[in-house]
């Protein structure tokens, strides 16, 4: 090695190797074996339960709604993260402003992850171990740098299917694939460049991951997970025989899904969970649960009357994924909702509090990507397989005693019909419903926003609006002046 790794990795401040500090002596601290290596994947490439990545983002799509009651009379919990739910322009510092301290720069978050995946990528092979473990952990290395970049073209970045434009002539992010130091500035990859990477990176993930199929502990990616991750990809770009692919390869292995007439009632954080790694549809489960409930989520908002809409009556989710807040509790719960799919753990443990990838997205993506095939060549098969994906589903969500099978409809309507049960299952995980909306063309959503009890305001987000991608966070353009700017809507946005 040209420089001792921890060299490396102390100059890019990224990888604390506190653990190789304990148990090594003084003069053996440079890790040298595959499990060193397999620790520094553990410890600094992947999210832990104190990384937030993007916490602010709760606030932008159509499933969050804010309200106003007599606890809000002297509080400045609908002001903190206006900006951001407002869609200005200026959102970074203008919630600085009202003294909200959450971390926009989910830029620096990513690829500060990034840089960890591949210090062990870049120093695996030379490590001393099995090569079975060095499989295992390049697996898993290269599926996270691929969902990495994943994030990040989708927040910063058009989208892979945007219709006024195509893949290789729009501006992606850049792509970092080495550890090394260097004095050169990163430039933005377009979106086409991007998303090669992350097939590539996901290729080389299943194929070593693939090798022996290990079941790995719900906090480190697996096989299925990396199939998942590829279904979801595969998704975006409208590559629907891949989608399906790997949705397949997905349920092979983990077809499990929550029967909801068998809960009886809410979840709690000793028995069942609707996400965490005490849910039987995980398959990989992250970071932690304040994603969904940064500053103020809870108190000035929460779920909206658009998403509870569209819930059928019949639907089990409605008893299970949120409370309906009576009025009387209106001195006590400001929301005329609560959602139940991220809460406090009453029992101390925390590790519900996660980030879930569930088996019920294999099934979501594989109905998808049959109803496009039904749409494109009106296959009645292609849309008899969506409806055994939909349908198994929803016969673990509805009420048995009303249950009734979907049928083929309309390549449209069934359609519409496959993306609003994506949005009743999927709501407040990740950024799901954001990088919907923005693969289904970017359109117009409005948000309420009640600053006080007497005054309410609409304000909407126009189809195709600048704000659906996101700014790149002032620090980072100050530090690596290759990078563009995206464009940003013109001006303070409005009311109604």
């Amino acid at each position: 090695m040209k420089k001792s790794l921890l060299v490396i990795i102390g100059a890019l401040c990224l990888v604390s190797c506190k653990k190789f500090l304990q148990e090594y002596s003084p003069t053996d601290v440079i890790p040298k074996s595959t499990h060193d290596f397999g620790e520094i994947l553990y410890y600094d490439g992947y999210p832990t339960a104190s990384t937030l990545l993007q916490p602010w983002m709760v606030f932008l799509d159509d499933d969050t709604q804010g309200y106003t009651g007599p606890l809000m009379a002297h509080s400045n919990a609908p002001l903190l993260p206006a900006p951001i739910f407002q869609w200005q322009p200026d959102m970074e510092p203008a919630t600085a402003a009202t003294g909200n301290a959450i971390n926009f720069n989910t830029w620096s978050t990513y690829y500060k992850l990034l840089l960890g995946v591949n210090v062990a990528l870049q120093y695996m092979d030379n490590s001393t171990g099995l090569q079975a473990d060095k499989d295992q952990f390049k697996g898993e290395a290269y599926t996270l740098r691929a969902f990495y970049h994943f994030m990040l073209v989708n927040i910063y970045a058009k989208p892979y299917n945007d219709s006024l434009t195509i893949p290789d002539k729009s501006p992606g992010v850049p792509i970092r694939k080495t550890a090394d130091l260097s004095d050169a500035f990163l430039r933005r990859n377009t979106v086409k460049e991007v998303y090669n990477q992350i097939v590539s990176d996901l290729d080389s993930g299943i194929y070593l991951l693939d090798k022996y199929k290990v079941n790995r502990e719900y906090y480190r990616v697996s096989h299925v997970a990396a199939h998942l991750l590829a279904s979801r990809v595969f998704l975006y770009m409208e590559d629907w025989d891949k989608a399906i692919s790997h949705a397949d390869e997905v349920l092979r292995y983990h077809p499990q899904l929550m029967d909801l007439n068998t809960w009886g009632g809410m979840p709690d954080t000793e028995n069942k969970m609707l996400i965490g790694p005490s849910n039987i549809e995980s398959i990989w489960n992250y970071g932690q649960g304040e994603e969904q409930l940064p500053n103020t989520y809870s108190e000035a908002y929460d779920i909206s009357y658009d998403l509870v809409n569209c819930f059928e009556e019949n639907d089990l989710r409605r008893q299970t994924g949120f409370y309906i807040n009576p009025e009387f509790m209106k001195e006590f719960l400001t929301p005329d909702f609560s959602q139940m799919k991220n809460v406090p753990s009453v029992s101390g443990h925390s590790a519900e509090l996660t980030n879930s990838w569930r088996s019920s997205e294999a099934y979501l993506n594989r109905a998808e990507a049959y109803i496009q095939k039904y749409r494109k060549t009106g296959d009645g098969n292609a849309a008899a397989q969506a409806l055994v994906s939909l349908n198994t589903l929803r016969a673990n969500r509805i009420d048995r005693a009303s249950f009734t099978p979907w049928i083929v409809k309309p390549g449209d309507v069934l359609l519409q019909m496959c993306r609003t049960e994506r949005r009743r299952e999927l709501y407040r995980e990740e950024a799901h419903r954001w990088f919907d909306l923005r693969r289904y063309g970017m359109p117009s959503i409005k948000h309420i926003f009640t600053p006080n009890q007497v005054t309410v305001q609409v304000f909407r987000l126009p189809a195709r609006d600048p704000q659906y991608i996101m700014p790149i966070p002032t620090d980072v353009l100050s530090r690596n002046p290759a990078l563009t700017q995206n464009p940003l809507f013109a001006g303070k946005r409005l009311p109604e």
